[in-house]
């Protein structure tokens, strides 16, 4: 028994002592500037941290934490670029701190995140100086990424946490502001967020979005930098979220598509357009290749030509279910055109991603960009009332020959205009946008004025009300009206 207890004080002495060994070697490494690889690590609950970013309902701030170092590199580096190609559009990840706040008293720091500035029209300068030598600073959209490795070495410890890190169940997340479009910005401030809820409950798997308040720290100065939308990437990661991979947990090809380079309007000449970005020489492709890429070294693009081929081939009607998801782009189709992005696929033939199912490979359509969207954005109609008074199977669509080869399927016409009719009648009403209005209003709007924050400081729900109210009283009409096949 003596011997027992004797072994049980000899190891409760060694616990103790090896815990205060530890102690005292954080302090340690601590006080003598040494970074342990703790501090890198996330070990927080993804999804409740998910849940609570896109929870519109609660107040939240996302503080971006530069060294003086660090900013003026990200200066330098955008200055650099533009004096080479003509655009800031660099992608140099910055090292930052993050730091998330909400109403709920969550509050947690994130160190050596990623940061870069994103967007190809309205990618500017965060901050320059005047003639007089004042620094005017200026909203822009930006990237966070977690996974962010920087100049680590594959072999390290900070490398293998770093790669494997997330936050708020995300590798990234991008940051919106509201754009002045025309002299003209949107004063409601939510409608980016609210497209996107809009086509997801159209039954579209596509971006979570809320928004919030962003703060810009570079070394002792805090800058209030405006009121952003928080959106979620569509990545690897989103891939595993909303499809299923293979044996190997492999997945189909993501193609995200623009004018970067041309119209991406799946049209034949497409070989030119597709292809694997290379930001750091400014070589962009309207069909960008973003997964699957080989290292950056694959030339071929068959599930794309195979899509496109069946668009333009004599056998669209029978073939077309094989290589595109129609019910799902008659839906993206249907919620479009209530919502009115004018910059999407059907109207402008931009700003969608191309999935092919890793499987049996039809192409799942996604729509991101949604700032011209419920009454207020770029490319509007000759009389300005952002396709309020579109015909159903409006004159634009002979210009796109997947949507109009669609929808001259007479079960698919009448599958869209189905459709219409239920997502007008269960999702599209004015005061459902209203109540959450009027709940960001409540949360954001006093201390963007109190803050004096960059950008819009006053919420206002400018044509809102009609917006909804007419477009829903138009597509009623016209369905009504539409003769019967």
């Amino acid at each position: 028994m003596l011997r027992l207890w004797l072994k049980r004080i000899i190891l409760l002495a060694l616990l103790f002592g090896a815990i205060g060994g530890l102690a005292w070697y954080n302090v340690e490494t601590s006080a003598s500037g040494y970074d342990s690889i703790v501090r890198l690590a996330n070990s927080r609950k993804q999804k409740a941290d998910y849940d609570r970013l896109f929870d519109e309902s609660l107040a939240k701030s996302i503080t971006v934490v530069f060294t003086e170092a660090s900013f003026d590199a990200l200066l330098a580096d955008m200055l650099a670029y533009f004096e080479q190609y003509g655009t800031y559009q660099d992608n140099t990840m910055q090292k930052v701190d993050i730091v998330y706040a909400d109403g709920e008293g969550t509050s947690f720091t994130l160190r050596e995140v990623g940061f870069r500035t994103k967007s190809n029209t309205s990618r500017n300068l965060p901050m320059t100086i005047d003639w007089r030598g004042r620094e005017i600073w200026h909203q822009t959209s930006f990237q966070l990424q977690f996974n962010a490795t920087f100049d680590y070495a594959a072999n390290t410890n900070e490398y293998s946490v770093l790669s494997d890190r997330e936050a708020f169940n995300l590798d990234q997340l991008n940051f919106e502001f509201c754009k002045t479009v025309g002299g003209e910005i949107d004063e409601a401030m939510i409608s980016e967020s609210y497209a996107y809820k809009l086509y997801r409950r159209a039954g579209l798997d596509l971006s979570n979005a809320s928004y919030g308040l962003v703060y810009f720290q570079v070394g002792d100065e805090t800058i209030p930098y405006g009121f952003y939308t928080y959106i979620e990437p569509i990545d690897q990661n989103f891939l595993k979220r909303h499809f299923d991979g293979d044996i190997a947990r492999q997945y189909g090809d993501l193609y995200k598509c623009t004018d970067t380079s041309g119209i991406a309007d799946l049209g034949l000449d497409f070989i030119a357009k597709a292809g694997i970005n290379r930001n750091a020489e400014n070589v962009r492709f309207s069909y960008a290749l973003k997964n699957n890429t080989n290292d950056g070294t694959r030339t071929t693009h068959d599930a794309l030509a195979s899509l496109i081929d069946t668009i333009h081939g004599d056998a669209f009607s029978a073939d077309i279910a094989a290589v595109l998801d129609v019910d799902a782009f008659l839906r993206y189709l249907a919620m479009g055109f209530l919502i009115g992005n004018t910059d999407d696929f059907r109207f402008n033939l931009n700003n969608y991603y191309l999935y092919f199912n890793v499987y049996d490979g039809p192409a799942y359509m996604i729509p991101f960009d949604l700032d011209s969207s419920l009454g207020v954005g770029k490319h509007q109609d000759l009389s300005d009332n952002h396709g309020v008074y579109y015909d159903l199977f409006p004159s634009t669509d002979a210009a796109n020959p997947l949507v109009e080869n669609v929808l001259a399927i007479p079960a698919n016409r009448t599958l869209y205009l189905d459709y219409l009719a239920e997502f007008t009648t269960l999702y599209f009403g004015f005061e459902t946008f209203n109540a959450e209005y009027t709940v960001a209003k409540s949360l954001y709007e006093a201390t963007l004025i109190a803050e004096n924050h960059l950008g819009n400081q006053l919420f206002d729900l400018r044509n809102s009300e009609w917006y909804f109210t007419e477009k829903a009283n138009q597509v009623m009409t016209k369905i009504a009206a539409a003769p019967s096949e």
